[in-house]
């Protein structure tokens, strides 16, 4: 068996004057993978952007019902509390006990819708006016 000899030709090549084109599909199709994965990213924040938004509508929702269900709670509390003080017992027993007031005689009563008035009460003295005030007057600034 005889080993085969290989020989290596060294040719020299000048590629310096070359001048390498620039590849029209190449710049097409990265134009179109950056804009579909801007135009994906874009979905991806408007989709994100609702479901937090749907998110915290949940939270200012339930804050609002607990704040209703609080005023609700306080009304009925208000309420009863109106009707203790407009109690007409109460409001007896306080005027009897607090301002000293007793119960009105039988000629001090007038029903109403009967037509007939109480008593007219004499007038004893009455402030009357003798000058009319005077108005004060009016300085303008010019002057």
């Amino acid at each position: 068996m005889s080993a085969s000899v290989q020989v290596y030709w060294v040719k020299r090549i000048d590629n310096s004057r070359l001048v390498r084109e620039r590849d029209p599909g190449y710049v097409r199709e990265t134009a179109v993978l950056v804009t579909g994965a801007l135009v994906g990213l874009l979905v991806l924040l408007v989709v994100a952007w609702q479901h937090f938004a749907f998110t915290h509508a949940g939270y200012q929702l339930e804050e609002m019902r607990s704040r209703y269900e609080r005023v609700l709670e306080w009304n009925r509390t208000l309420r009863l509390e109106q009707a203790a003080l407009l109690d007409p017992m109460r409001i007896d027993i306080l005027a009897r006990n607090r301002l000293g007031l007793n119960a009105p005689r039988a000629d001090q009563v007038v029903p109403l819708g009967s037509g007939e008035g109480p008593a007219p009460v004499p007038v004893l003295a009455q402030a009357t006016q003798t000058t009319s005030p005077r108005r004060p007057v009016r300085e303008s600034i010019a002057d």
